[in-house]
């Protein structure tokens, strides 16, 4: 039994964030669900890194040339294909569970995004592709995602909300997907498991942006907090919101909360214990996202204990100390989410423009042309 293992009796659930061809085929992804992982995400990043310095998707590149694949959809190709292998080994973890965990889950290309009608044909179609029922669609936290989430949701498509910074959304979010449960119970007479999502709260690029102010204002006392006390007042909304009547009813329809999913766990700040965050929001329902690096940490040093609903109050007073800095913490976190939403989509395009050098640009290797 290793420590996740641990974890998952405390009804917390443990995923990674990190998918590559090598790593499934070697069995690498074998040996981390042996671990205890229970899930796995995919992004844009991990793909573009690889496809430029390793050889792990040159054979079905030149495949996808040869049929006639437009050079833009070669990079969906390959996820797909990713997508579908992971979700293969996690099937039965997606049994065992009964749908609540064993999911891979697939980005989408943040340009398709930015309107909601856009949105939602583009995860319909993807996930026609993929052909997986234990298969998650990112979806980003904008206006726009928030309304595609909640008309998936009515369709029974599961779903990992991403690009949460802030109590607010993730309140817009679970409005949204209570929304759609209900949808989705009202016009089906007949259904099998219902959909089920997680909201993927990023945690370090809180704390670094707003430790950057309080560097600027001498209170290093308060710096490495923010994020945490955040998570916490996140996750009493979260059990205040998944309770009462109206809940009630879709639970007792068979409908699942909607989990905090902590997400960038690893501090950006090297001063930082790295399972500073791990070990801080443990608790029922919720998931915590490793890298690989952060989960060879956490086995080795990190804590089995529920604290994510430790010390509210705490948690509580040191936002009002924010907020009586003059920090307005609602603007601040605002930008973070919009200054990822920008990275994201040029990670994105980054790996398609990886995937055409791969095709037409000379490389000591000679590239993958003939």
């Amino acid at each position: 039994m290793t420590k996740l293992h641990e974890l998952h009796e405390l009804g917390q659930s443990t995923w990674l964030n990190y998918m590559r061809r090598a790593f499934i085929q070697s069995g690498g992804l074998r040996e981390r669900l042996a671990d205890g992982i229970q899930g796995v995400t995919a992004n844009a990043a991990v793909f573009e890194e690889t496809i430029s310095n390793y050889d792990d998707y040159d054979k079905q590149i030149r495949a996808e040339v040869m049929a006639g694949t437009p050079t833009t959809r070669i990079q969906e190709a390959l996820m797909v294909d990713d997508v579908q292998r992971a979700a293969d080994l996690l099937h039965p973890i997606y049994e065992s569970s009964e749908g609540l965990d064993g999911f891979a889950s697939i980005e989408l290309d943040p340009s398709l995004t930015d309107e909601q009608v856009c949105a939602v044909a583009t995860a319909r179609r993807l996930l026609t592709r993929i052909d997986r029922g234990n298969v998650m669609v990112e979806m980003p936290a904008t206006r726009q995602g928030i309304a595609a989430m909640e008309t998936l949701t009515a369709d029974g498509v599961s779903l990992n909300i991403t690009h949460i910074f802030s109590i607010s959304v993730f309140e817009r979010v679970a409005q949204a997907y209570i929304a759609g449960l209900e949808t989705y119970f009202e016009t089906r007479s007949v259904w099998r498991t219902a959909p089920t999502a997680v909201a993927s709260f990023s945690l370090a690029p809180i704390d670094s942006a707003v430790d950057e102010r309080l560097v600027a204002m001498n209170r290093s006392d308060l710096m490495g907090k923010t994020s945490i006390a955040m998570g916490k007042r996140l996750y009493a909304r979260f059990q205040a919101i998944f309770s009462g009547p109206r809940w009630q009813q879709l639970a007792s329809r068979g409908a699942r909360v909607l989990r905090p999913k902590w997400t960038r766990i690893t501090p950006y700040d090297s001063r930082y214990p790295v399972t500073l965050y791990a070990d801080a929001l443990i608790g029922p329902h919720t998931v915590l996202t490793f890298t690989p690096p952060a989960l060879d940490a956490f086995l080795e040093h990190g804590s089995i204990a529920p604290t994510v609903g430790q010390d509210l109050a705490g948690a509580t007073l040191h936002l009002l100390e924010i907020q009586k800095l003059g920090l307005d913490l609602e603007m601040l976190v605002e930008e973070v989410q919009q200054t990822h939403l920008d990275a994201s989509d040029k990670r994105y395009q980054a790996l398609i423009q990886a995937v055409i050098r791969r095709l037409y640009e000379e490389t000591p290797r000679g590239g993958i042309k003939g």
